[in-house]
């Protein structure tokens, strides 16, 4: 090291000959990937380069070689594990047949739900969405500007009209969702 301690251009050359196989050996104690220590500790090199560090003495700076190899590893197996459990939800996602198999039923039966509320007259389309939105008559009424009595009377006839449309589907669905 140069006499200011702050490591010079030959200096970081110095030790990263010296010392990069050794933090290589380190960090694949902590991490099997040989691969993945060796961009690890490329990292810490070019974070001494970047930062501009100075140190007293070499044994400050194979101290903090070794420390912040070793929090770079713990910071990769903690992102990994991370990873690694989405990962096993995903996967099990995926592989659930009678999740899939719901999530089609799902997504089928909202679709042609969607389609039929389409072929209602304009403001019974529009009662039935602010429904399925979740606001109540009242509400409704309110925002479309018309009489509650309106719009209990044009819900109750939409819900008929969707009831009838959806009858041949009621046993289909029970055994779908059963098996």
């Amino acid at each position: 090291m140069t006499n200011n301690n702050i490591l010079s251009k030959d200096d970081l050359k110095n030790i990263f000959d010296t010392y990069y196989e050794a933090l290589v050996q380190y960090a694949n104690r902590f991490l099997t990937l040989k691969d993945e220590c060796e961009d690890l500790v490329q990292d810490i090199f070019v974070g001494l380069w970047e930062k501009e560090n100075s140190f007293p003495d070499e044994v400050s700076l194979k101290a903090y070689l070794y420390k912040t190899t070793r929090n770079k590893c713990y910071n990769v197996i903690k992102h990994n594990k991370v990873k690694d459990k989405f990962a096993a939800s995903t996967v099990k996602a995926l592989e659930d047949d009678t999740l899939f198999l719901k999530q089609i039923l799902e997504e089928e039966v909202v679709r042609q739900l969607y389609q039929a509320i389409s072929k209602l007259p304009e403001r019974k389309q529009e009662i039935i969405k602010l429904s399925l939105k979740g606001l109540k008559n009242s509400d409704i009424a309110e925002e479309l500007e018309i009489k509650l009595q309106t719009v209990k009377t044009l819900k109750s006839q939409s819900y008929k009209i969707l009831r009838e449309q959806f009858a041949e589907y009621d046993t289909l669905i029970y055994f779908l969702l059963v098996y």
